[in-house]
């Protein structure tokens, strides 16, 4: 499958006359929580000819497809991810830091991380995992019958709250690392948390089930409870060191 990928990335840098810069996987396998017949999400940040960012008028900043059954592919553009970033984007943070890496570009990566953590604000990214979570719940557990993809989607986010709430870092990429920095084995709530990954583990995507009532009680009491900033807010986005490290990115690469 890796070199089914890399071939992939090739086309789409040929075809669109992009360089790709880094290549990740996301979503659960990235996590460490897929299914049997879970599909390879891959992200990637690009960057385009110097020329093309002069224009009058800007061109697209995503590249959408090929997908097939398997595989799905999205990129951004790095001016995009930049703008993002600033925003505390979330998914954007997961790529650049994920276990599973396609197309490494280890300066790229580590600086994308150092210009978050020096230059932006921790409350936004908490509240990207917080709108994470409330938008997952609304959508996948109001129903009778619930998919356990769903409920742990609901938990990664909640859970990452925790993680900056408690840690004031950014939470790790990888589930298991996550939960077991902050969860207390015992309770009832663990015991069907660990069910759920179970079944995740074993089962197709689409597989439905009951609801979990420590589970279900776990992300209420986290709703009910979170409201308002959790950490001292920095000072505003340092736009000109967003500016200086994309021009940078362009000198590098052009």
């Amino acid at each position: 499958m890796q070199k089914e990928i890399l071939k992939t990335l090739d086309q789409i840098e040929a075809q669109n006359n992009v360089k790709i810069l880094y290549a990740c996987e996301s979503g659960s396998r990235a996590w460490g929580f897929p299914s049997p017949d879970s599909d390879y999400d891959v992200r990637y940040l690009y960057i385009r000819p110097v020329e093309s960012y002069l224009k009058l008028f800007s061109e697209r900043d995503v590249i959408e497809g090929p997908i097939d059954e398997v595989k799905d592919f999205v990129g951004w553009d790095l001016q995009k991810a930049l703008k993002l970033l600033m925003k505390g984007n979330a998914p954007l943070i997961e790529w650049v830091r994920s276990p599973i890496v396609y197309k490494d570009n280890p300066w790229l990566r580590e600086n994308l991380v150092k210009l978050f953590n020096e230059h932006s604000d921790f409350n936004a990214l908490y509240r990207g995992y917080f709108g994470l979570a409330k938008n997952n719940l609304k959508a996948y557990l109001t129903g009778e019958s619930v998919k356990p993809k769903k409920y742990l989607h609901v938990l990664r986010s909640v859970l990452a709250c925790e993680w900056i709430k408690q840690k004031k870092t950014i939470p790790p990429v990888l589930f298991k690392e996550v939960y077991e920095g902050i969860l207390v084995p015992g309770t009832p709530f663990y015991a069907e948390f660990q069910e759920l990954l179970k079944i995740k583990a074993e089962e197709k995507e689409r597989t439905t089930g009951d609801h979990f009532v420590a589970v279900d009680k776990f992300i209420d009491e986290f709703f009910n409870e979170s409201k308002g900033p959790l950490l001292s807010s920095k000072e505003p986005v340092n736009v000109d060191e967003y500016d200086n490290f994309f021009l940078e990115c362009l000198r590098r690469e052009n």
